[in-house]
């Protein structure tokens, strides 16, 4: 099983996964928002979000009782949605 990126902060009471995302405007956020969207609705799995104008919390709960492959992934396309608007 793959882990977390090290910037995720992992739990297992409740099997659970979060990180919180900066961005340099509310543009960027709307951006990161929309692309997480396009991401839940392929995949069909929705994360609790927390967000302001520059942030978003993403919460990434397990399905079952431990944190699993498929957490894991929807992780690392985050991190990668994240990444691309960095660049």
């Amino acid at each position: 099983m793959a882990e977390a990126n090290t910037h995720w902060q992992v739990q297992q009471r409740p099997a659970i996964m979060t990180r919180r995302f900066e961005f340099g405007s509310y543009a960027m956020t709307r951006k990161f928002l929309d692309d997480l969207l396009e991401l839940s609705e392929r995949t069909g799995y929705y994360p609790d979000l927390n967000f302001g104008k520059t942030h978003v919390n993403v919460s990434v709960a397990s399905q079952g009782d431990s944190i699993g492959q498929a957490e894991y992934d929807f992780s690392a396309e985050v991190d990668s949605i994240a990444s691309n608007l960095a660049s």
